[in-house]
């Protein structure tokens, strides 16, 4: 398994706030600061090369944790992950329902200002989140968000996905 943690907040001390999440990812630990939104991902390689998150092409960032089954049909990937912007730049939204996996994830979309946050059917990766105006947050472990001070922390849904607007943190619309 993989982890990661996503905030509207710089993460100033990494291990710290990592502590627990790295544990889930020990190969590799990415932290990358894109717009004023930190990302850190913890990668467990299972097979092939290291494939460093977050995603990014263009204004579109992308994390996840987990695995798609069929990406290769989507196209010529060295990762399962690699499908997912391609995947929404095509689908928009929905692009969720195209994927046959177990995931947690979360796409941040700068030039339309909003994050997507998923979860799968069965919802076999964990996915906390905090949303509000200067209190957006999501991690595969709650204690990342509580250290970082983070309140109304919640827990996704299985088969759920946010639309959340970057500006005010509101949601937009929620798809199941």
């Amino acid at each position: 398994m993989c982890s990661f943690i996503f905030s509207d907040k710089e993460i100033l001390s990494l291990n710290d706030i990592n502590f627990f999440t790295k544990f889930r990812g020990p190969d590799n630990t990415n932290h990358v600061n894109i717009s004023g939104y930190s990302f850190v991902h913890n990668l467990l390689s299972i097979t092939g090369e290291y494939t460093l998150q977050p995603f990014v092409i263009g204004d579109i960032v992308c994390i996840y944790n987990g695995e798609i089954y069929d990406y290769e049909k989507y196209g010529n990937y060295k990762s399962d992950g690699e499908c997912l912007i391609p995947l929404y730049k095509k689908n928009g939204n929905s692009f969720i329902k195209e994927l046959d996996g177990e995931f947690a994830l979360i796409l941040l979309d700068l030039s339309k200002n909003i994050i997507i946050i998923s979860t799968d059917t069965f919802k076999t990766k964990p996915i906390f989140y905090s949303t509000g105006k200067n209190n957006l947050s999501c991690s595969t472990y709650i204690t990342p968000l509580e250290k970082m001070g983070y309140s109304n922390i919640k827990k996704m849904e299985p088969n759920t996905t946010l639309i959340i607007d970057l500006t005010d943190g509101n949601i937009i619309e929620t798809l199941s």
